[in-house]
């Protein structure tokens, strides 16, 4: 973590995180709709660093990789 912040600076060096969402019709017939998502985020699992510069300041770390699956039904 120490390696994302320049310290010389006084300022948290940038970062790239990579996210992703699909998404597919399974059924539909008439009113009865069903879809199935699935979604990524942080797929590339780099330690964020966020710095908040305000009024409050202080310093976090972002969340690791993430994934979720939704199935939907619209009726």
């Amino acid at each position: 973590m120490v390696n994302r912040i320049n310290f010389a600076r006084n300022r948290v060096k940038p970062t790239l995180s990579v996210q992703a969402f699909a998404g597919i019709d399974v059924y539909q017939e008439g009113n009865l709709h069903v879809r199935f998502e699935a979604d990524g985020g942080n797929l590339n699992n780099r330690l964020n660093v966020i710095y908040f510069g305000g009024l409050f300041s202080g310093n976090s770390i972002g969340p690791a990789h993430n994934f979720g699956l939704r199935l939907v039904t619209n009726f």
